[in-house]
């Protein structure tokens, strides 16, 4: 196994795939203009969820720090599908589709950008669900 460590790159988002055996990984920066403090991030992101549990865990939260920003929220499948889009001041998904359908358990992918700060602050990356 070889690890790369991208820490020189903080400024720009980036995305790398890396196809090994027919599957397809992907890696994903933190974009934020004017740097990034990665000890004190602004939006806030739980990374595992259980819908319809009683764990404590049942929904995938993005927030900001910032008390009145408004979070946008994108989140797709492997194949880059949206499956759940939502503007707020604290976005939850729930791990249905746009269509009400319960989503298979799996990994999935979400883009999350502040749309009321200046400069835009936006975040990447993956959120497991089990059902």
């Amino acid at each position: 196994m070889r690890v790369i460590n991208f820490t020189s790159v903080k400024a720009l988002p980036f995305i790398i795939c890396v196809a090994i055996l027919g599957w397809c990984f992907f890696v994903t920066g933190c974009n934020v203009e004017n740097g990034d403090d990665e000890s004190d991030p602004i939006i806030v992101v739980s990374n595992v969820f259980t819908p319809d549990s009683e764990a404590g865990n049942a929904f995938f939260e993005v927030t900001s720090k910032n008390t009145g920003d408004v979070v946008s929220l994108k989140i797709y499948t492997r194949a880059g599908v949206l499956v759940f889009s939502d503007e707020a001041e604290r976005c939850i998904w729930w791990g249905y589709s746009l269509d009400g359908q319960p989503m298979a358990s799996g990994v999935y992918h979400y883009t999350a950008e502040i749309r009321t700060s200046s400069p835009k602050i936006s975040k990447s990356g993956f959120v497991h669900l089990y059902r």
